[in-house]
């Protein structure tokens, strides 16, 4: 189970050397996940649904950052 990400309570996650790695069905998945979230906050008409889920949009594509090539 080399794929497990270690989480210490105290500290947080315990991030290796190795920097991240995703294989391309998590990185469709995510970018389809980023796709639909965006469409469903450009549509939203409550403007409080909107800020929340533009800040949910806004930490999902700083995690995309991390794994573009």
């Amino acid at each position: 189970m080399t794929n497990i990400v270690h989480i210490d309570p105290d500290s947080g996650i315990v991030i290796d050397d190795q920097g991240a790695h995703i294989d391309a069905f998590g990185q469709a998945m995510l970018l389809g996940i980023f796709s639909d979230l965006c469409q469903l906050r450009d549509g939203e008409m409550d403007q409080i649904r909107t800020i929340a889920l533009d800040g949910i949009a806004k930490r999902l594509g700083k995690l995309l950052e991390r794994y573009e090539p």
